[in-house]
């Protein structure tokens, strides 16, 4: 028998499923392992696989010119139990921000294809996985539009002064 990669695991990928159900969904998953400053995801880069962090942290970022300078700007740090690369599971597939390690890290990968034959066989899985990467999403939506708020805030000040 196969260790359960996700026992013990508290993850908002994971809220609502069974015991059972995160048992089949470990059961798709492989372990990753991450040095510190080791680069897992780039913008714009085809999304294979969902990952899901057990242990360490990842600072995710995108890219900005900076006076004339490409250079990857942090956007968040994400910690255990928290899902990067949903766009793996959302077409068109293309990753909306870079992800690297900022200390050694554990995360458990799904693999695009046997996360959706995993989904495809099991409707209320798939229906809970969704609806929480949806979340996830909303949530980094919010992340971004407080961002874009502040900085128009800004800008209409320095503009009215």
């Amino acid at each position: 028998m196969t260790p359960n990669r996700l026992a013990g695991v508290s993850s908002e990928l994971l809220a609502g499923l069974s015991a059972e159900q995160c048992a089949r969904l470990g059961d798709v998953g492989t372990e990753v392992r991450l040095s510190r400053n080791e680069s897992l995801l780039t913008f714009g880069t085809e999304a294979r696989s969902l990952y899901l962090i057990r242990a360490g942290e990842l600072e995710l970022t995108f890219p900005l010119m900076v006076m004339g300078e490409k250079k990857e700007v942090r956007f968040q740090m994400l910690g255990p139990g928290r899902a990067v690369a949903w766009s793996a599971l959302v077409p068109p597939h293309q990753l909306t921000m870079s992800a690297r390690a900022t200390a050694d890290t554990t995360l458990v990968a799904f693999a695009r294809e046997p996360l959706q034959a995993l989904m495809a066989k099991d409707a209320q899985l798939a229906l809970i996985l969704v609806s929480n990467i949806a979340k996830i999403i909303g949530g980094r939506l919010q992340e971004v539009q407080s961002l874009w708020v502040r900085e128009v805030q800004r800008n209409v000040s320095e503009t009215y002064r």
